[in-house]
């Protein structure tokens, strides 16, 4: 397993960075975790889809572990926001225990997180830019692997890609300089 922050990840930026076969280089840049809901979600309903192998494969590796909530407490409580559902629940309740953030695409469940005082980042395009920052891919690559993450199914809204692809190009210009 990688060194560096504490990441645990939630389905929805498992499934498409396996989807776009760049989930190993994900797991270059933390030590990631996924819970057993999530590996429900990601794996046990996957089947035999190669996003679904390429996760557990990740997992028989070592380089994203299962981690298993001691504490229910948060769960439960997480889970009387209507807009959370379990695996977001678990997600931020093991983010909690293990002093990491939670990644999570949906924006109502960070805002939970933080009520909760646990750190919530913008899941899939937050770990694209951590790829581009640690310098893992170059800004071409990084903009190819939006354009791939948005066709393997991933919604970002039209603002907030514009905004990522600005945020791409800003980077290779002050690389370039």
């Amino acid at each position: 397993m990688s060194s560096g922050p504490v990441y645990v990840l939630d389905a929805t930026p498992i499934i498409h960075f396996a989807k776009v076969e760049k989930l190993n280089l994900v797991l270059t840049i933390c030590r990631a975790y996924i819970t057993k809901e999530v590996y429900m979600e990601t794996v046990e309903r996957g089947g035999a889809r190669p996003d679904a192998m390429m996760v557990r494969d990740a997992i028989e590796r070592g380089n994203l572990k299962v981690y298993d909530i001691r504490d229910r407490t948060l769960v439960m409580a997480l889970q009387r926001h209507p807009e959370i559902h379990a695996g977001e629940a678990e997600t931020i309740a093991a983010a909690k225990e293990l002093n990491g953030s939670a990644i999570i695409d949906e924006a109502e469940a960070r805002a939970v997180a933080k009520t909760y005082g646990v750190r919530a980042r913008t899941g899939t395009l937050f770990l694209l830019f951590r790829l581009l920052s640690s310098k893992r891919i170059d800004a071409r690559t990084c903009e190819a692997t939006l354009d791939e993450l948005v066709e393997s199914g991933l919604y970002v809204d039209s603002r907030t890609l514009i905004r990522a692809r600005q945020k791409i190009r800003e980077k290779a210009i002050k690389h370039t300089s």
